[in-house]
């Protein structure tokens, strides 16, 4: 566990947010407390921190609420939620909603001690897996995975059609439908293929800053400004601009990317001479721009002039039959990178990514195969590898579709799970029990609920 890891505890009950910050430091690791939702916020606009314990139950705004914004402000924060109750529907809703356990209050601080260095393990993962996948990005030689579902393929054949015409493309699709990819094809198959390929993911730039970085500033242009800085149409020309989720851009900054698109000319912040320019832009967006032009906050021009080529991409559970060539794509190369044997799923794995709605689309699948990459060593990745919290999405929903009940379902992705874990260490109850972190005594109480016996019928699939 990394000494820099920075915990943030919220919960309104002052002992236990003192016993969490007690046990946690006993633990090795440094916390912070809020007594509120809003304190949290609030502390996390200032304070770095990697993980928060998250109360379910407080006053004012709720833990579940408070979860929601944080996903949305600081999606590389881990969250734990904590609830004095055994509520299973709170712990699913937790799960769809971005945290990445649930823990009731009765735990024991070895074991509190134990979910949280996991965590802050698989957190330590995510990010230098994205942090390759940034660098990754850059390489023109990247492969580009589309899928080859009836819906893609009529993507890729407007795409390879309009790729060496110099039009102003439009992409649309909800988040992580993989809308770079796309563009990069685009640009990739088109004449300017052996110019640059920049990419701006514009909510990511300060408001005040996006004017300099889009355009560049001459030096003395604003305070701070010590030096001639080039914009990124400049830095694209004689390539292509991604300008990624340009529904969020402000509108006095929508007048000069009109402006810059019909001219084919910028001019720097400061500057006194237009400077011509030769590009193509494709921007992308996973807003309604047509109803943000009706609401006043899209320039109905500008939205005519970026939809000359607009192009549409579904979300991954509605091309369900590309999960599967996807998930060993992603696996493959994961696995390549960091240097070990190839990987494959079974059947029973793909079949629980088939099932699963995949709310955040490619990029959540490329992301959990990266995982898997990393921290499984087995070289045929079962279901009880997959991570918990997917798993038990995944095994829920077709239950639910189907009028089970949850409590139904859920006992059923536990006895699976069980089994499957089981047979994995060849039926050792102590070993298994280690392996997934609960007590022995436990596993057992479980296995007789669930009538699983070792060395009966019973260990079969």
């Amino acid at each position: 566990m990394s000494p820099a890891a920075n915990i943030l505890i919220v919960d309104d009950d002052a002992n236990l947010r003192q016993n969490i910050h007690f046990i946690l430091d006993k633990g090795g690791m440094k916390s912070a407390m809020a007594s509120s939702g809003e304190e949290a916020l609030q502390r996390m606009r200032t304070t770095a921190f990697d993980l928060v314990l998250l109360d379910v139950q407080m006053p004012g705004m709720g833990g579940l609420e408070a979860l929601r914004i944080m996903r949305e402000r600081h999606p590389d924060v881990g969250v734990i939620m904590c609830s004095v109750l055994k509520d299973i529907a709170v712990a699913v809703e937790a799960m769809h909603t971005g945290a990445l356990d649930y823990v009731t209050k009765d735990f024991s601080p070895p074991e509190l001690i134990a979910r949280v260095r996991k965590t802050l393990a698989q957190l330590r993962a995510g990010r230098e897996l994205e942090r390759l996948h940034d660098v990754e990005a850059t390489h023109v030689g990247r492969p580009m995975v589309l899928g080859s579902s009836s819906r893609m393929r009529a993507v890729v054949q407007v795409a390879e059609k309009i790729a060496p015409k110099p039009v102003t493309v439009l992409i649309t699709g909800d988040s992580g439908t993989g809308k770079e990819v796309l563009a990069r094809y685009i640009h990739a198959r088109s004449d300017r293929k052996t110019g640059p390929f920049v990419a701006v993911n514009l909510p990511a730039i300060p408001a005040n800053l996006v004017e300099s970085e889009l355009f560049g500033h001459e030096r003395g242009a604003f305070t701070g400004a010590d030096r001639q800085k080039l914009g990124k149409f400049e830095l694209a020309n004689g390539g292509t601009l991604f300008l990624d989720e340009i529904g969020d851009l402000a509108l006095d900054l929508q007048g000069k990317i009109l402006r810059a698109l019909q001219e084919h000319e910028i001019e720097r912040v400061g500057g006194e001479k237009p400077i011509q320019l030769d590009l193509r832009v494709i921007c992308a967006t996973n807003r309604d721009l047509a109803k943000r032009v009706q609401e006043g906050k899209f320039r109905e021009d500008l939205f005519w002039r970026l939809k000359v080529v607009p192009i549409e991409l579904p979300p991954l559970r509605e091309r369900r039959e590309d999960i599967r060539d996807l998930a060993q794509h992603f696996l493959a190369r994961n696995a390549a990178e960091h240097g070990r044997g190839p990987q494959t799923l079974s059947e029973g794995a793909l079949q629980l990514l088939e099932r699963y709605s995949w709310p955040g689309n490619i990029r959540e699948l490329e992301n959990i195969m990266a995982r898997m990459a990393v921290v499984c060593d087995s070289e045929v990745i079962e279901e009880p590898d997959l991570p918990f919290d997917f798993a038990l999405s995944a095994s829920a929903e077709p239950e639910a579709e189907s009028g089970q009940s949850l409590d139904a379902a859920l006992l059923a992705f536990e006895k699976s799970f069980l089994r499957k874990a089981l047979k994995r260490n060849q039926w050792n109850r102590k070993r298994t029990a280690e392996q997934l972190q609960i007590g022995y005594s436990t596993l057992k109480a479980k296995l007789k609920s669930y009538g699983i016996v070792a060395g009966a019928n019973g260990d079969e699939d």
